[in-house]
């Protein structure tokens, strides 16, 4: 894991994968935290990384960063390194979905402490409601998410033109998805959901395993 408390964050990538039918959990684990060490320590801008799991067998790399020119970068110069090559050696190439997002909140920095990540993205029935989108996050932090202190950090993502994440760090798992699912009763929250369009709502839980 790479964490720097001390700087903030304007983007971040989120990318699932499955791994390879004879790869085990402590190869994959090794492996990753070899790329850390042999090449994402050694790149500029980078806030914080790690593996996480979901309860389907499913994983995702996550990387904060300083803005998103430093994935851009990344991209240019990765292919070329050999740990990097060995951690793609063990994913399915067919189950990658990356994603790419601005950070659309002002001095977001990485909580002291996390152990799941809450990652949904969606598409607004209405683009122009963008700023009703962002206004409405900030009410469901402020009368909602913050209330628990299960909840350590919370924003909206922009991925591409009218393709949004919102993305929530918590304490555990458990407590985590308690919260989420809380929305469909919570007064501050249903303005989100009836702004989204339902058919592109997809939502998932991951926990942090390196």
């Amino acid at each position: 894991m790479i964490k720097q408390l001390n700087k903030n964050a304007k983007a971040m990538e989120f990318t699932s994968f499955t791994k390879k039918d004879h790869v085990s959990d402590d190869e994959l684990i090794r492996t990753v935290m070899q790329f850390e060490n042999a090449f994402l320590s050694n790149q500029k801008g980078i806030v914080f990384h790690c593996l996480v799991r979901n309860l389907n067998n499913n994983y995702a790399n996550v990387l904060f960063v300083e803005d998103m020119e430093v994935l851009k970068e990344m991209e240019k110069t990765i292919q070329n390194n050999t740990s990097a090559q060995d951690f793609f050696d063990l994913i399915k190439t067919d189950s990658v979905q990356m994603n790419f997002q601005t950070i659309e909140k002002e001095n977001f920095s990485i909580p002291k402490y996390f152990s799941c990540i809450e990652y949904g993205s969606f598409s607004l029935k209405d683009k122009s409601n963008y700023q009703a989108l962002l206004n409405t996050s900030n009410t469901i932090e402020t009368e909602y998410l913050f209330k628990a202190s299960n909840t350590q950090a919370h924003f909206i993502g922009k991925i591409a033109e009218n393709r949004f994440s919102e993305v929530t760090l918590g304490n555990t798992l458990g407590k985590t998805k308690e919260i989420c699912f809380g929305y469909t009763e919570n007064e501050y929250c249903k303005p989100m959901l009836e702004m989204a369009d339902d058919t592109t709502m997809e939502l998932d839980f991951w926990y942090l395993i390196a």
